[in-house]
């Protein structure tokens, strides 16, 4: 089977192109690198990574710890090794495109090539027991230290529309500084799909995102880039406007017929009502005030989805669920919900499937 290279370049590609230094493109690695365990490899403690730009390719055979020339390829590696943010051996080489390959006689001008014979003798080189070593000891050390943020992640992509995450770490967790990490600033991104950015923090870098207009822009200073974010209206609730639209997609998802949106004291409440006669009832007032109330056929409520800060020993909270609800087998589980419906619809279908299936 044919390994894929990982594609590095599309990474940058918001980027103007001084910016995208080999620092640049190897710290990104660096810090999301623990999302990339389930990546195809032929050596698990060696990240294999291909650019099509050419100016990238001169830059990192400038950085690279080692540069290594394949006689039998006509084609170079430029080798980065393990370090305190990563475990990984990345190595990296340039492909003119996606499809098509070139054999040189020669390597690059730049820098000092080792000759060797062929991808076989590179991996050879690189398979040794201390990189190995230094790789495990860094996977258990960062699967130890991140197993919050991954159950987190874990919950988000299970019960909402979140279909990726990504956690940003290093060393002992802060993406920053590599100290021990406590917080978490997380965001969510949707376009064609919907990824949520999750960086691990320090108090004190904690105190340093929150002064940046957005998660993102922060994010790009891990990176020493000034990304150009148009500025953004953070709302901490779903403007009034959006109510009924949004009911109509929520309806025509459910297969219900919902009854005109009522604003009380407490925010939206709007019903909606299935073809078997059972129903869901939605209070929306902000994002951190809500909840999703399912109803069986006879009009009892047994399932609850809400934010009220009253089950403090749940993880993840204050976002919770109840499971039959004010009875002896009641039980409270994180939700892991956002407070915004539509990305909050898949735990509307597993909570009806869960009662369905009894």
């Amino acid at each position: 089977m044919q390994i894929p290279l990982l594609s590095i370049d599309k990474n940058y590609e918001s980027l103007s192109d001084a910016e995208v230094t080999a620092k640049v493109m190897d710290s990104y690695i660096c810090v999301m690198s623990l999302n990339m365990l389930d990546f195809p490899k032929r050596k698990e403690h060696i990240l294999e990574l291909v650019t099509h730009k050419l100016q990238y390719w001169e830059r990192l055979i400038e950085e690279a710890n080692e540069l290594f020339w394949l006689k039998n390829e006509g084609r170079g590696w430029a080798v980065f090794y393990p370090n305190q943010d990563c475990g990984y051996t990345r190595i990296y080489r340039y492909k003119p495109s996606r499809d098509h390959d070139i054999r040189r006689d020669k390597p690059w001008d730049i820098g000092s090539w080792k000759y060797i014979q062929s991808e076989i003798s590179l991996l050879d080189i690189l398979n040794s027991v201390e990189y190995s070593e230094i790789f495990k000891n860094w996977k258990a050390h960062q699967l130890k230290v991140n197993s919050v943020p991954t159950e987190f992640a874990d919950g988000r992509v299970s019960n909402t529309t979140v279909d990726k995450a990504m956690l940003v770490t290093k060393g002992n967790g802060c993406a920053v500084c590599g100290a021990s990490a406590g917080h978490h600033a997380t965001t969510t991104l949707s376009e064609y799909s919907t990824v949520m950015l999750s960086i691990s923090l320090c108090e004190a870098h904690r105190l340093e995102a929150s002064k940046h207009p957005c998660i993102l822009k922060f994010f790009g200073t891990l990176f020493f880039l000034n990304l150009d974010i148009p500025d953004l209206i953070k709302l901490d609730h779903i403007p009034d406007d959006l109510v009924t639209p949004l009911a109509d997609i929520i309806a025509s998802n459910l297969n219900a017929q919902f009854d005109k949106p009522e604003k009380r004291k407490r925010g939206w409440h709007i019903r909606f009502e299935m073809q078997d006669g059972w129903s869901w009832l939605l209070r929306l007032n902000t994002l951190t005030d809500y909840a999703y109330m399912l109803f069986n056929s006879s009009g009892k409520q047994v399932h609850r989805i809400d934010s009220a800060d009253d089950h403090p020993a749940v993880p993840f909270g204050p976002d919770h669920q109840h499971f039959n609800p004010k009875t002896k087998r009641e039980s409270i589980e994180p939700s892991f919900s956002y407070g915004i419906p539509l990305l909050d619809f898949p735990l509307f279908e597993k909570s009806k499937d869960y009662y369905a299936r009894k």
